[in-house]
């Protein structure tokens, strides 16, 4: 192949790139055309880039191609640094935020104990108050002095309402 037909390969393939897919197709197909000329093929091509037999094809065809492959190749690796990097930040956050979850439930266990505790101390203490109350009302009944009244306004303490509340 002499230098003219590799620049016109070249620049044939340069529009295979196009973002316009007939565009593209139809450069495809030139190219082909080109090489059947000269009894060569895609994978032939392939094959000699290879081998690194191309020549001053080599630094034709595949230079420009190979730079854009190069350059996009480091924008995906720059992308993957990116996603693992987000990715290692969100894992410490789920971390975070899985220990504080721990916390949180450890403190709603005391919590619910603790309500519990004073949920049962408050029954006990009804029950006695009540019991009190019965002890102290029998004592009056039994007793030979009179039964004080109520001097003040004050509300009668019902023993009943406690015993229903306990």
């Amino acid at each position: 192949m002499n230098k003219k037909e590799l620049e016109q390969i070249d620049k044939v393939l340069a529009l295979a790139d196009s973002d316009q897919e007939g565009e593209a197709l139809g450069a495809l197909r030139m190219a082909r055309r080109l090489l059947e000329k000269e009894g060569l093929s895609f994978s032939s091509l392939v094959q000699a880039a290879r081998r690194g037999r191309l020549g001053y094809l080599g630094g034709s065809v595949f230079s420009a191609a190979q730079s854009g492959l190069e350059a996009q190749i480091d924008q995906l690796q720059d992308e993957i640094d990116a996603h693992v990097e987000q990715n290692a930040s969100l894992t410490s956050q789920i971390d975070t935020w899985r220990r504080r979850s721990f916390e949180l439930e450890q403190l709603l266990g005391q919590t619910k104990a603790e309500a519990d505790r004073w949920r049962h101390t408050a029954r006990e203490t009804a029950e006695r108050l009540w019991d009190l109350g019965q002890i102290a009302r029998a004592d009056v009944f039994h007793s030979d002095s009179p039964v004080p009244e109520d001097t003040d306004d004050e509300q009668d303490l019902e023993q009943e309402p406690l015993k229903a509340a306990g």
